[in-house]
């Protein structure tokens, strides 16, 4: 029986330390429609880099119209957790980011898929029902380039 009491003794002492961590930030994003966060980066300036996609016209924190059903929306939060800007990139139709990644001079590779041909941001034709779709944004989130890449059917 002592044996038993020790032990709950040492798990409640341990449970006691072993809390989560306490929040340090937190923030509530998007605007009055569907927002999706896919992914998101830790930023060489100590912030976050976000990425997914968005169906919200101006609304709520969105400054910028959706131009087809989603479209890829890339929003980099500073230190503290607050906005520093916020990007929309698409097509005609549904465009939704799944990676992003900071590159070693300070911008932003963006990789997912489109399903939007030439229109909006997008000047690639649509090769088949929906394709990879990779963009290069500056430190600012400037589009720099975009590659349309995939076969006749579905590439994810």
């Amino acid at each position: 029986m002592k044996f038993f009491y020790s032990l709950f003794l040492s798990l409640l002492t341990y449970s006691a330390y072993s809390q989560a961590p306490s929040i340090q930030w937190q923030n509530t994003i998007g605007g009055t429609s569907q927002d999706l966060l896919m992914t998101s980066d830790n930023t060489s300036d100590g912030g976050v880099i976000l990425a997914g996609g968005s169906s919200s016209g101006i609304s709520g924190d969105k400054t910028q119209n959706a131009i087809g059903g989603y479209d890829f929306w890339i929003v980099k939060l500073d230190a503290a957790g607050a906005i520093q800007w916020q990007k929309r990139y698409g097509g005609l139709a549904d465009d939704m980011a799944n990676s992003i990644q900071q590159t070693l001079e300070g911008g932003y590779i963006v990789a997912g898929y489109s399903g939007s041909g030439i229109g909006g941001d997008k000047t690639e034709a649509l090769i088949g029902e929906y394709d990879f779709w990779v963009i290069k944004l500056d430190s600012a989130g400037n589009l720099l380039w975009q590659n349309t890449i995939g076969g006749i059917k579905n590439d994810q």
